[in-house]
């Protein structure tokens, strides 16, 4: 068997957690010859070469047709010009099960993410567990209530009931009269936390971790108005005589009934508005600026970046701007520093950079939030990146020499 062939093997199989060690030495060596076979390696991994043969998870069944994923590798490693490989004996399993997917990591079945996890760090990451409240409730009184460990099955308001079950939240209105004022609850998700939330109007919302939501109990007036920082599904219940609004520091996105997804964290330069559908109109607070508001269609995405008072917009896939909401993470071309932030939101860990980097670090593809933290780095070293190590609730990042 040619070189090539046997490396695209190996290739596939690390990709699938299923190589031994002796594979493993085997591609640790070629990956050591030159620089020329660290790139290629890092093109294969990251490149379309794989990720066009294979279908998302939701697609894959048992046709995948591995044997065109290998055909694609291998000619890589052929054009590249690869010499034969020494001489030694190597066992490489001809079944490689159908599901493999994905370009960055493996896909796994999605599993709803417990509240309370462990994560077991190996290596030089040593075992650590995060177990506190991870959602809390601040009614308007300045009372909090944990909404993982003690949410109330009924909790009955001057303005309203509350429903709790595990991980959701249901405000139904007392209609024995109407308040003069507002009364103002807020939602604060922490690290690791999400929740689902079913307002006074029927509207709901999802919470992505470390996010918070400020909303009336009961809306009065011409307009339903909340506050956002964070992450945030919508699904707004239909109102032509009040519209629905979200604000969001210096950016307002006003609906009558729509669903979208609003991603204003403080650590990102951008709050992105992605409209799945009906029709939303973005714009500034600020009555005085110029900026003239954006509508958006189904499937746009706008951004405003902070500090610059500009909006654009672009199209892209909105089954990956609302993945987390079904415990996954997607990244598309994004920077080392984007993942990290994304990982910190959910594993409660902080990243440093050791000694600075070298060059620009982008991933591609998709894993599941139920994944321990040491596989993900495993896999995003794996990709090409940095080596990660951990030490007293910080995550080093490290360059490779």
């Amino acid at each position: 068997m040619k070189r090539e062939q046997i490396l695209a093997r190996i290739i596939i199989r690390v990709r699938l957690e299923m190589a031994s060690n002796e594979e493993r030495e085997i591609l640790g060596e070629w990956l050591d010859e030159k620089a020329a076979n660290r790139r290629l390696y890092k093109d294969i991994i990251r490149g379309k070469c794989i990720a066009r043969r294979l279908r998302l998870e939701d697609e894959i069944n048992q046709t995948t047709d591995f044997q065109k994923v290998y055909e694609e590798v291998s000619r890589r490693l052929s054009v590249h010009g690869s010499r034969r490989m020494p001489l030694r004996r190597i066992v490489v399993g001809a079944a490689i099960a159908s599901c493999f997917v994905g370009i960055l990591t493996i896909f796994h079945p999605l599993v709803k993410v417990e509240v309370h996890r462990t994560m077991s760090l190996q290596g030089d990451l040593k075992e650590i567990t995060v177990e506190k409240e991870k959602v809390m409730l601040v009614l308007g009184n300045g009372e909090r209530i944990g909404l993982v460990k003690h949410v109330p099955d009924s909790l009955k308001l001057a303005q309203a009931t509350l429903i709790g079950a595990k991980g959701s939240l249901l405000y139904e209105i007392n209609t024995d009269s109407v308040p003069a004022q507002e009364e103002f609850h807020k939602i604060m998700t922490a690290v690791g936390g999400d929740f689902f939330v079913v307002l006074s109007d029927g509207t709901r919302v999802w919470l992505n971790s470390t996010s918070e939501l400020v909303y009336p109990v009961q809306f009065i007036g011409d307009r339903r108005v909340v506050q956002l920082k964070g992450e945030a599904y919508f699904e707004v219940k239909h109102d032509s005589s009040r519209p629905f609004i979200v604000q969001v520091r210096d950016v307002e996105t006003k609906v009558l009934g729509t669903a979208f997804n609003i991603s204003a964290y403080e650590d990102e330069e951008s709050v992105y508005t992605t409209l799945l559908t009906g029709k939303v109109q973005v714009s500034l607070r600020d009555q005085k600026s110029d900026i003239p508001s954006m509508v958006l269609k189904p499937g746009m995405q706008s951004c405003w970046k902070k500090g610059t008072g500009e909006f654009s917009v672009r199209k892209v896939d909105t089954k990956n701007v609302v993945a987390w909401r079904y415990g996954e993470f997607v990244f598309d071309e994004d920077d080392i520093e984007v993942v990290t932030r994304m990982l910190s939101r959910w594993y409660d860990v902080r990243f440093v950079h050791d000694g600075g980097m070298k060059g620009r670090h982008t991933f591609s593809g998709k894993m599941s939030k139920d994944e321990k933290l040491t596989s993900i780095l495993k896999m995003l070293t794996l990709a090409g990146g940095p080596e990660f190590k951990f030490e007293n609730g910080v995550v080093h990042i490290i360059e490779k020499r």
